[in-house]
């Protein structure tokens, strides 16, 4: 027999799933067309963790070694990365983010604050608190993968 914390703790991690999964649906659709979802996430991690080799942002994307091909292919035909020589052994192949693409990410950030920002102003203040409370234990959830 379940007891109650047990039929709570449950509800609570359905909840949870599945508002972040919607929160986080709904962001990703407010960028206008451009690039798609997964560009935008290589090219997030390139300007966040890069120059990168395409191993290690396949590894950050965790997809596989030819979907990171392509879709690098694609962000450098748009111009938004580019390839380098790795001065430390000039076989390997960086990719690092350009002006373009930061340009590129800062417009689809933009998007998404203000998508956001416009549903927060219809909040009131009690509940504005609680979601400022609740963000430093999403960022603990979170932060137990680094």
């Amino acid at each position: 027999m379940r007891d109650d914390r047990s039929d709570d703790r449950d509800d609570l991690v359905t909840r949870t799933r599945l508002a972040v999964l919607r929160l986080a649906r709904r962001l990703r659709q407010q960028a206008s067309p451009g690039i798609t979802p997964s560009q935008q996430s290589a090219l997030a991690a390139i300007e966040q963790k890069g120059p990168l080799t395409l191993g290690e942002l396949a590894g950050f994307e965790n997809v596989q070694p030819p979907s990171i091909t392509r879709i690098v292919g694609n962000l450098e035909a748009a111009g938004l990365v580019e390839r380098t020589t790795d001065v430390a052994d000039r076989r390997v192949s960086l990719v690092q983010i350009t002006e373009d693409g930061r340009r590129e990410l800062g417009r689809i950030r933009s998007q998404r604050d203000a998508w956001l920002a416009e549903r927060l102003a219809r909040l009131d203040a009690a509940d504005l608190e609680r979601l400022g409370q609740a963000l430093p234990v999403l960022d603990k959830i979170l932060d137990q993968d680094s």
